[in-house]
């Protein structure tokens, strides 16, 4: 079985429903997406704002990961998103 690829996903703050920018709002709307793509959102270590605004997710392959990089880049609650070998530094 291939290695998982892992896109990195700079999330942006977006209203909850009482109308509070949170990141875990951002965080909750991009697991939602996720879901419906078939991919896993990494779960963060910690629920603070600045832990959720660096969101993994993993795909199956490369050629995965850079479709869905081109969506992510669309979504209201993504600041940026890229691909970066596993092995590389952060």
């Amino acid at each position: 079985m291939p290695e998982p690829v892992l896109v990195t996903v700079i999330l942006k703050p977006m209203p909850d429903p009482s109308g509070a920018e949170s990141m875990a709002h951002a965080f909750a709307m991009l697991k939602d997406w996720a879901a419906t793509q078939h991919v896993v959102v990494q779960t963060p270590v910690d629920s603070d704002a600045e832990t959720l605004r660096f969101a993994a997710v993993l795909t199956s392959d490369e050629d995965q990961a850079d479709v869905l990089i081109v969506e992510l880049q669309g979504k209201a609650f993504v600041d940026t998103s890229y691909r970066k070998p596993a092995d590389a530094l952060p």
